[in-house]
């Protein structure tokens, strides 16, 4: 389903990916548009009721931006007695997005939706996985604590990566109640310890109380420098590319290039995406300085036929390109003076690692030599925009749309390829080196025993990996759908204007 609806829980919900165009884009749009729009068509069609306007929103953005728009017949969508038949308008969004796309969608609460794009949420600050209890042969779920976020409700209660929760509210964990791991406000968590020898998870006598609070979780997770003989080789887990995280980026980089690291490892095996931007940020930063000086395209992007005439015969920019300087928190800055110029990178991939994380390794891919080590990524390829009516019929307007001004709709209308035209990766990016995390057995970030960094490690020392000896040995698990918030699989770009149609 592609709905997002307002009656779900407000910071997860599943199926919902790709990528997200907003911001600086939106203000063009609606200026451009606005001095466009025939203000008679509001006007005639004022006689619609509020759903029918809402159907019309609907139809006119599909209509104008949407990748797949050739697809459609919309002769049959255009007047005002379709825009009046449609009851649901989540069936006739449906009815206009094309059967391969997974990702668009549809909200009633575009405000809320925002700021979860913004990386604020209502969370425990937890990271989960699920899985089969793997010594009962019911449908007993355990769930496994991938990482939690600094200050968080879990961090400050004092669970960890790795830990193996076994019950909630003193009941199992089933097949059936596991999403409330997400979505309660309050929860009460025991652990349990495993004995692979017994077959068995022993509870742990400790309780844990959290209370899930609105928060901004901070995606630089885990960063550090490891010195092996004459290598200085800096890591970051980066969990997700959020705007409010960039100034922290260039300090981080500046101590990491004042360090003089030799060798860099990006952990993204956890990471969904988020801003284009962000992504162009550090993409500068690790690309080789020449890439930087010379404005070498990053990731090309292909559009509709009508918006990639309109770009051609406006002059506008198809591509982005690494930057050389940035504006952040108001400050313009030389980039050049992060950049820690690599001809290698290393970055750790997983299932969960989507869209401008995938856009990072695709545009970096052309200029450096780039090892992927972990399992394959998401397959996220397309980029939307988030779409308001205020966009579409001018802020002067508002007495049109006030009815349903907070109604609002996610559509794809570019993919992206780097300079070699890879793209629609559909099954994702596979990795140079295949590696998996044993999930009974997850090390901390940037220690030496984590089969993904460690084999990164072996590569950049020219040695051979070694398995770390351990008790914990691997089982064959049984994985369940993990839900997925709104901010999952976002490339959020700013773009030129798009012409109405």
């Amino acid at each position: 389903m592609r709905h997002i609806s307002k009656h779900l829980h407000p910071s997860y919900w599943r199926g919902l990916g790709g990528l997200l165009l907003g911001g600086a884009f939106l203000l063009s749009l609606l200026l451009f548009i606005g001095c466009n729009k025939d203000q008679g068509e509001t006007e005639r069609n004022t006689s619609l009721t509020v759903d029918g306007r809402i159907n019309k929103f609907i139809v006119e953005g599909v209509n104008t931006y949407y990748l797949w728009e050739a697809e459609t017949d919309w002769e049959q969508y255009e007047k005002n007695e379709a825009y009046a038949a449609f009851e649901d308008h989540y069936s006739l969004f449906d009815l206009l997005i094309y059967r391969d796309d997974k990702w668009s969608a549809l909200t009633e609460d575009i405000d809320d939706l925002e700021n979860q794009f913004a990386g604020v949420s209502t969370t425990f600050g937890y990271a989960l996985a699920f899985y089969y209890h793997p010594f009962k042969n019911n449908d007993e779920v355990v769930a496994i604590i991938l990482y939690t976020s600094s200050d968080s409700p879990a961090a400050q209660a004092g669970l960890k990566r790795g830990d193996v929760i076994l019950a909630m509210d003193g009941d199992k964990i089933t097949a059936a109640n596991y999403m409330r791991l997400y979505y309660a406000r309050t929860i009460q968590l025991q652990c349990g310890a495993p004995d692979f020898e017994d077959r068995t998870i022993t509870p742990l006598p400790e309780l844990y109380n959290l209370t899930a609070v609105e928060m901004y979780e901070n995606p630089i997770n885990s960063d550090t420098i490891i010195i092996i003989d004459d290598h200085k080789i800096g890591y970051l887990c980066y969990t997700g590319y959020q705007m409010q995280s960039e100034g922290e980026l260039l300090q981080l980089f500046s101590q990491f290039k004042s360090a003089g690291v030799t060798d860099f490892v990006l952990d993204l095996r956890y990471n969904p995406g988020g801003y284009s931007r962000t992504a162009q940020l550090l993409s500068s930063i690790l690309a080789p300085a020449s890439a930087l000086s010379n404005k070498s395209v990053y990731l090309e992007h292909h559009y509709n036929k009508l918006y990639t005439e309109f770009l051609e015969k406006n002059g506008y920019e198809l591509n982005e390109r690494f930057i050389d300087t940035i504006t952040v928190n108001g400050k313009k800055t030389d980039m050049l003076s992060f950049n820690i110029d690599l001809d290698r990178l290393y970055v750790l991939t997983g299932n969960r690692s989507a869209s401008a994380s995938e856009a990072t390794m695709v545009g970096l891919e052309p200029y450096l030599s780039l090892i992927q080590i972990g399992d394959t990524t998401s397959g996220k390829y397309c980029g939307g925009v988030l779409l308001k009516p205020e966009d579409i019929y001018e802020a002067k307007n508002k007495p049109y749309y006030t009815d349903f001004a907070n109604w609002g709709m996610y559509i794809m209308i570019y993919r992206f390829a780097n300079i070699k035209g890879i793209e629609s990766f559909s099954g994702g990016l596979v990795p140079t080196i295949l590696a998996m995390e044993n999930a009974f057995d997850l090390k901390p970030f940037g220690h030496a025993d984590d089969p993904l960094l460690g084999r990164a490690l072996a590569h950049i020392m020219g040695v051979s990996y070694v398995e770390s000896r351990s008790s914990k040995v691997a089982l064959p698990l049984t994985a369940l759908p993990v839900p997925r918030r709104p901010s999952d699989g976002l490339l959020i770009a700013p773009l030129p204007v798009l012409p109405p149609r």
